[in-house]
């Protein structure tokens, strides 16, 4: 395994620290001003999760700020997916703050793929309740020949 996945894996370990399987983050504040991760190289892959609740889960009175967050994938075939404040698998927020001023999420190169997720709630029975979204200047990007980029903000899906 090269030094980069290496690294891009730990960061990813770290940040998912930052992440509740299969339960609920309630009455909690998330600060993760100016994180970075960065994964390069052929098929590379960048994954950050920022204050994120999986499998039926929920965020409830909360406030998770990541101001400034960086995700980047580059090289051929490179996937970027960024996530901030988000309860998935009939996830809901109630009574949260989600902000991302200045978050950014890029994939370059040939046939890359850029996704970022900012306050979202997803899967059947989703709900955004009493939920504040503050998402200036973010950015999604994918450049590169084949290249595409979503962007969901404030979305129940």
């Amino acid at each position: 395994m090269n030094t980069i996945t290496k690294t891009t894996l730990v960061l990813t370990l770290v940040l998912s620290s930052f992440a509740a399987l299969g339960g609920e983050i309630r009455s909690t504040s998330v600060r993760a001003d100016d994180t970075r991760n960065e994964a390069s190289g052929v098929d590379s892959k960048a994954l950050q999760h920022i204050g994120v609740a999986f499998d039926r889960s929920s965020i409830r009175d909360s406030t998770i700020d990541a101001s400034g967050a960086v995700n980047l994938a580059s090289g051929k075939g490179s996937f970027a997916h960024q996530d901030i404040g988000v309860a998935a698998q009939g996830g809901q927020l109630r009574n949260v703050t989600v902000i991302a001023r200045d978050a950014r999420n890029i994939a370059s190169g040939a046939d890359s793929v850029a996704t970022q997720e900012i306050g979202k709630a997803i899967g059947s029975g989703s709900q955004l309740v009493d939920v504040t979204v503050t998402a200036s200047n973010a950015q999604n990007v994918a450049s590169g020949r084949g290249s595409r980029a979503e962007q969901k903000i404030g979305v129940a899906q």
